[in-house]
């Protein structure tokens, strides 16, 4: 199964029997068969007709929406996710204030546990001290005070703490001279490096969403992050753990290798439900900058992995869906526990 990501500017997508035809300026550049998709990703202004978007919808294909700033507008999604006996338990589950303290010291663990390996393999490749010894040994500090929180404020707490001290760490990992990194910014990004963060996060939670979905749980109320109109607080909660081992790193190799530069980025670009002031002094991909971060991004997902709970060998993006899925086990209460997912 593959994901279509659709970017190109006057592109329009038809349907022709059982393909999809993508063209530009009313030619066909590109046809891909419907069998083989599993989610589209559209990202801009991109025309889909009438047939296109019944037959995502009847096919049950996950079609995304972003700009092309990388903010995350919407979905189709057909009903044949929805799980509604899952989602009762879910509702109970985190209605008890014990288990979703339970769980968020779960998932802040693991994504401190995360954060702590990444810059232990960064001090590792380098050639010089990078004076990280401080910031790792806080981290598990703050790893082995999670357990004893009282309440999701303190958690919280440790878990400020902990970026506060991680990011300008991480940043330590660039290589390149014309890239510079002090510090976590967003909304809207004022520097390369935050604008690839940022919109990584933003296709990490994507797929995260997807197979919540998937499985049948609400993406929409989660323990860590709270309930807010039209967030998605469990994809959030759930894509914690993946961020260091994912998105971290992978935006250190795309600037370390050259395969994105600066050049590949373009300021205060300004789109049709924009307010002026959010555009100002921001950073953001070209299309150019675009395509090669979504192939390193694809080519991540689909690298393979030893999966933490089976020991299988499988990519990344089906240990997600194995990570989500005990997940669902955990919350009906088949394990006694919630196992974050270790970066190795």
């Amino acid at each position: 199964m593959s994901i279509l990501y659709l970017l190109d500017s006057d592109i329009s997508v038809h349907k022709e029997g059982k393909r999809l035809i993508i063209k530009k300026k009313k030619k066909a550049i590109q046809q891909i068969h419907i069998f083989k998709l599993s989610q589209v990703i559209v990202i801009g202004y991109i025309t889909l007709t009438n047939h296109v978007i019944r037959t995502l919808l009847s096919e049950g294909i996950d079609t995304v929406f972003m700009t092309k700033k990388g903010k995350y507008l919407g979905r189709l999604q057909s009903p044949k996710s929805k799980n509604i006996f899952l989602r009762k338990i879910q509702f109970q589950q985190f209605d008890n204030s014990s288990f979703i303290l339970k769980t968020a010291k779960a998932i802040v663990s693991g994504k401190l546990r995360n954060q702590r390996a990444l810059l232990q393999r960064i001090q590792r490749s380098s050639k010089r001290d990078l004076g990280f010894s401080k910031v790792i040994a806080e981290l598990k500090r703050l790893v082995d005070k999670c357990k004893f929180a009282k309440d999701l404020d303190e958690l919280r707490g440790y878990e400020g703490i902990a970026a506060a001290m991680y990011f300008p760490a991480w940043g330590k990992g660039l290589k390149v001279e014309n890239i510079k990194f002090s510090n976590r910014n967003r909304r809207p990004p004022k520097d390369p490096v935050n604008a690839l963060l940022s919109l990584g996060y933003t296709l990490l939670l994507n797929n995260v969403i997807s197979i919540l979905e998937l499985v049948g749980l609400d993406p929409y109320i989660g323990t860590l992050h709270t309930l807010e109109y039209g967030r998605p607080s469990l994809a959030l909660d759930l894509m914690e753990e993946w961020r260091p081992i994912l998105i971290d790193s992978l935006v250190l190799s795309v600037f370390n290798l050259g395969v994105i530069s600066i050049d590949d980025f373009t300021k205060n670009v300004q789109e049709e439900d924009d307010n002026i002031s959010d555009s100002i002094g921001a950073v953001y991909l070209k299309d150019c900058g675009w395509r090669k971060y979504i192939t390193q991004f694809e080519r991540k997902m689909s690298t393979e992995i030893t999966f933490h709970l089976t020991k299988q060998r499988m990519t990344y993006r089906n240990a997600i869906e194995q990570q989500i899925r005990h997940f669902v086990k955990y919350i009906k209460g088949e394990t006694s526990e919630y196992i974050s997912t270790p970066f190795k």
